[in-house]
């Protein structure tokens, strides 16, 4: 099998053995959103990245934003509480000369009076990561705050903490005065975590950004990582983990980043698992239930 990991900015790719192993693995830039605004057909970039993968018999799975009413087939959607078998029993078919394509579907959590949730490449990453109980933070653009029961994807939260950090540094005046150039700085960083713990209230703490530059208590190049660690230490206090058991999914810089800002809110029962190693096993156990 060729498992795929198509996110919007990243595209990852997986060459299964017989057995589920991984014997290569390829990561290319060529996300979602680069097929989408350059024009390219999806299965022009797939094509590209794995045609010396390629047999007849080669199954060929993919998830992530590939699957998304942008991409190249919208897979919809499986409710919760969800897992390998059921998210397999919807795989989106899709039409191509490479072999057989399916997209795997995103997950949806409808809670009864409160907002609806959405995630989509992420179920990979829950199926992979080895819990079959507990709460699982993946950290990002969207950070999503899972629960795992029994093996099965059972509820989540979303945190759109990366995205606004974006938007807050590009495009507002708390960004203009920010120098983003050098390295992270872990100082500023844990500044901005504390107070969000001390005041979750970020949308009033916000401005200090800004406020503290203009009267000299937080230099230019601090401004990116204190706005880091504000809009961070205010997910968490959101959501409250307490000091059960947590595991974090996703890049090691990112997540360690995390694991800094849960210890400052008392949280020590941390495991990190690498984002790439739990999408591979994800998209294995979904291929596997197939059968």
């Amino acid at each position: 099998m060729i498992g795929i990991d198509w996110g919007n900015t990243s595209f990852r790719a997986f060459r299964f053995d017989a057995k589920g192993e991984v014997v290569e693995r390829r990561l290319a830039a060529r996300g979602a959103a680069f097929a989408i605004t350059r024009g390219y057909a999806f299965e022009a970039v797939l094509f590209e990245a794995v045609r010396d993968w390629l047999q007849e018999d080669r199954e060929i799975l993919l998830a992530g934003k590939v699957g998304s009413r942008n991409g190249w087939v919208e897979a919809g959607y499986v409710s919760c509480p969800a897992d390998s078998a059921s998210i397999a029993a919807h795989l989106a078919e899709v039409q191509c000369s490479l072999g057989r394509c399916r997209i795997v579907p995103g997950i949806r959590c409808d809670a009864a009076g409160g907002p609806g949730e959405v995630m989509r490449g992420q179920e990979t990453q829950l199926l992979g990561s080895g819990l079959r109980d507990g709460l699982v933070l993946l950290p990002g653009a969207h950070s999503k705050w899972a629960t795992l029961k029994h093996g099965r994807i059972a509820s989540f939260r979303t945190a759109i903490t990366g995205e606004l950090h974006s938007v807050l540094l590009e495009h507002t005046m708390l960004g203009k005065l920010a120098d983003v150039g050098g390295p992270p700085d872990p100082e500023p960083f844990s500044r901005g975590v504390l107070r969000s713990l001390q005041d979750p209230a970020v949308i009033m703490t916000m401005f200090s950004a800004r406020s503290d530059v203009l009267l000299g208590s937080l230099a230019p190049s601090d401004v990116r990582d204190y706005l880091s660690g504000l809009l961070i230490g205010a997910e968490i206090a959101a959501m409250q983990p307490g000091n059960v058991p947590l595991t974090v999914i996703g890049g090691i810089a990112l997540a360690e980043r995390y694991r800094a800002a849960l210890e400052l809110a008392g949280v020590k029962r941390i495991s990190v698992v690498d984002g790439d190693d739990a999408a591979a096993r994800g998209l294995w156990a979904i291929g596997r239930a197939l059968q």
